[in-house]
């Protein structure tokens, strides 16, 4: 599964020194248990993204020192009156004052701690550490947990607000290196990818947010949970498909591509317009996925998929033998010269031939004419309700002939559904 790289991380000392922050945690990532490792992060592919600083030195110092000579107003949660909490720290245009030994839980922290203190001295009000790389909304959610109880850790999520603030948490401790929250985090992150509840009823900004931290952080169980009730609930038409389509693009997601991009094009025919004076039906795009990539994909689905139905509705699939078909061609390939032989394959013959005229006239019948052309799945299930509720079709095969047929027709809709992706891979 694809994942995201980042540039190298710097992290402000004092007012006049900036080091890079990622050699001493990579340090650290070796001695860490293994279910915890990270890939190395380092690349110069992604200077854009929020978390990596820009590569030019000028600039970098340029932004740095202008964040820190800004005026900071103190947070109206964190900042702590007691005299024991004596730890001052800045967070963008936010001043937190916590206590000291909170910071404990991150031994990449503590050394930015003692680093600044000895370059610039105790942490005060006007000369506080700065943390550069996360959100004010990051840091305080991170203090929460810091200062919540167990009990509070134990709450099972149930509410948007609270997820939010995981999500807030575990940015925090997979940017800043916290073994302290990483288990309890991460567990409770997977426990809301399997909670029906939550999952069902969240909007799609909350799924896209919840798979790219999961991805991100490089959690194949989370992310997996995601991705299956994110389809079911394309499939129960819950949520809307574009999302869907942005994410499994995004990430390179087949089993989310597959269910997203069908889903659409089936949809598709009820936002289109009224045709033209020459019966010409101009295609409607939503604005989100009007670019070339998206674009291809459906046009090559849509024509992928009536293809596949133009060979399955003439080429009936193979009709297993069974019941007494199968136990007479048992008994002629054990005994090719055996007087059963002739009598087997003519049975068997016989059901072939009934199976595939069946099959032919079932595909023309007014109802399977009204299913849309590229919507293979509904078009094969309601092949098979026909074939099923056929009177010729009983008369003309064994019963274990015909209900062997008929698993395999259904054997057939379930490998279209799981090879939906297949489809929508545009021009290759």
């Amino acid at each position: 599964m694809p994942t995201a790289t980042y540039s190298r991380r710097f992290i402000i000392v004092d007012d006049h020194t900036v080091r890079e922050a990622r050699d001493r945690q990579e340090e650290r990532e070796e001695r860490r248990p293994k279910k915890r490792q990270r890939k190395d992060l380092d690349s110069d592919e992604d200077e854009d993204h929020p978390d990596a600083p820009p590569k030019d030195p000028s600039k970098r110092r340029r932004s740095i020192f202008a964040q820190s000579k800004a005026p900071a107003e103190r947070d109206g949660v964190y900042w702590m009156e007691e005299e024991r909490a004596n730890c001052h720290l800045r967070v963008s245009d936010t001043l937190f004052k916590i206590h000291r030994e909170l910071l404990s839980c991150s031994e990449f922290m503590v050394e930015l701690l003692q680093d600044h203190e000895r370059l610039s001295g105790p942490t005060s009000e006007e000369n506080p550490m700065h943390f550069v790389f996360c959100s004010v909304e990051e840091f305080r959610a991170f203090l929460w947990a810091l200062y919540a109880t167990v009990d509070d850790l134990a709450l099972a999520p149930d509410n948007q607000e609270y997820v939010d603030r995981l999500f807030l948490i575990a940015e925090m401790v997979y940017k800043y290196d916290v073994p302290k929250l990483y288990d309890w985090v991460f567990a409770t992150l997977l426990a809301v990818a399997n909670n029906d509840i939550y999952m069902e009823s969240c909007s799609s900004a909350a799924l896209t947010r919840f798979l790219d931290l999961s991805i991100k952080c490089h959690k194949t169980k989370t992310t997996a949970a995601i991705v299956k009730k994110w389809v079911g609930r394309l499939w129960n038409k819950s949520t809307p498909s574009t999302p869907a389509i942005l994410a499994s693009d995004r990430h390179d997601l087949e089993d989310l591509r597959g269910p997203a991009y069908y889903v659409h094009l089936l949809d598709m025919h009820d936002r289109q317009g009224s045709p033209t004076g020459y019966g010409a039906t101009h295609l409607r795009m939503d604005e989100k996925l009007n670019t070339n990539a998206p674009v291809i994909r459906l046009l090559g689905g849509y024509w992928s998929l009536v293809n596949l139905w133009e060979r399955t509705r003439v080429k009936p699939i193979e009709l297993p033998p069974a019941g007494s078909c199968c136990v007479s061609s048992s008994s002629s390939s054990s005994s090719p010269d055996g007087p059963e032989a002739p009598i087997a394959t003519e049975a068997h013959a016989k059901c072939v031939a009934a199976w595939e005229r069946r099959w032919i006239s079932a595909a023309g019948w007014r109802r399977i004419l009204g299913v849309s052309s590229p919507d293979i799945l509904g078009l094969l299930a309601c092949l098979r309700d026909q074939l099923m509720n056929d009177d010729d079709l009983k008369a003309a095969l064994n019963p274990a002939c015909r209900l062997a047929g008929l698993e395999a027709l259904k054997a057939l809709r379930t490998k279209m559904e799981e090879g939906l992706a297949d489809h929508f891979v545009g021009v290759v």
